[in-house]
């Protein structure tokens, strides 16, 4: 049987070097001055990982200025994110800091129509049975699901709901960050990271299937 061919080869020890550099000295004119080395790598490493991950859908790769206009801090993310196949319906995020390999998957930020649809959904036995299953399916696999947000439960739900603890979330999240390990800098950093989001696939589904994009957006 063939073996498969992957572009990503793992993240370099050079990228770690870099995020440490940055973290010791954020500024606009240091990044200028180093872009390149940022570009060779974090962000072509990034871009290796897309094009294996393309069977997921689409990716964005976040531009790496902060808007300090509205959100006070360094001018320049000390981080290096990729989001594949959100489109507004959930999606995939892969992250690399030097808080460790960040993978995740769900819908970090839905608007109020999306979580109104994701609680009637919670709220159904059977569409909840199915999200049952899909969160067993990435906790088996090491991910772990987001915190409520909410200290009671959204109005309009009996407060002994038999799902209040999933009704209490404003958004579903799955994640795994993973420590810097030598396995990082070596193409089985890509077998990794996919096992993550292949087993949030059916998480992924179920908020497409029962969430969907956003309608005031569409309307706007």
């Amino acid at each position: 049987m063939p073996v498969a061919t992957t572009a990503f080869r793992g993240f370099p020890p050079e990228a770690l070097e870099f995020l440490r550099e940055l973290e010791a000295d954020n500024d606009r004119d240091w990044f200028k001055t180093n872009r390149a080395r940022y570009e060779e790598f974090l962000a072509e490493p990034a871009r290796a990982l897309a094009v294996d991950l393309a069977d997921l859908g689409s990716p964005h790769l976040f531009r790496p200025w902060n808007d300090t206009r509205f959100h006070p801090g360094p001018p320049v993310k000390e981080h290096i994110g990729l989001a594949i196949g959100h489109g507004g319906a959930g999606g995939y995020y892969v992250e690399l800091s030097l808080d460790g390999l960040l993978v995740a998957a769900g819908l970090h930020a839905p608007a109020p129509d999306q979580i109104d649809r994701m609680r009637r959904a919670i709220d159904g036995a059977r569409t909840a049975a199915s999200l049952t299953r899909a969160i067993a399916r990435a906790r088996k696999a090491g991910l772990e699901l987001n915190e409520p947000e909410l200290v009671r439960g959204p109005r309009g739900y009996a407060t002994d709901h038999p799902r209040m603890d999933l009704l209490r979330r404003r958004r579903l999240v799955v994640f795994r960050r993973h420590d810097l390990h030598p396995w990082l800098h070596r193409p089985d950093a890509g077998a990794r990271i996919r096992e993550g989001l292949d087993a949030a696939g059916p998480f992924v589904r179920w908020l497409r299937e029962q969430v969907g994009p956003s309608q005031r957006q569409q309307r706007r």
